[in-house]
């Protein structure tokens, strides 16, 4: 296989459902990792939370494999919708799953703008 052709290919990815039992407080993510039970998460919000309040407490509610892009992006689409991750409070997602990457700056909710010394 080419180096270019590489560049296309989808890895198996995990959609997942978080919950941390103390404050009931759900993460929706994604994972490439070969054990999405194990994976607590990467999302900054999520990661501040399960520090404050313990790893030891999160729980994986559900994950599922998927094997082509198509459908992890409407999976994880159709779930940011249907649960209002981002603006439930219920959830700690700062912004919809689309199960392809991390944050995009200018996406995310409660997101403070620091300006430098030049005030930009």
């Amino acid at each position: 296989m080419s180096s270019e052709q590489n560049i296309y290919q989808f890895t198996p990815t995990f959609l997942y459902i978080k919950q941390h039992l103390v404050t009931g407080k759900c993460y929706l993510g994604k994972t490439i990792r070969r054990n999405p039970e194990k994976y607590l998460g990467s999302g900054s919000y999520w990661k501040n939370h399960i520090s404050k309040y313990g790893k030891d407490h999160v729980v994986t509610l559900w994950y599922c494999l998927f094997t082509d892009k198509a459908s992890l992006v409407e999976c994880a689409s159709a779930l940011s919708k249907l649960y209002d991750i981002v603006s439930s409070p219920i959830w700690a997602n700062q912004m919809d799953e689309t199960g392809l990457g991390g944050g995009v700056i200018g996406q995310c909710k409660n997101m403070v703008t620091v300006k430098d010394k030049n005030g930009n």
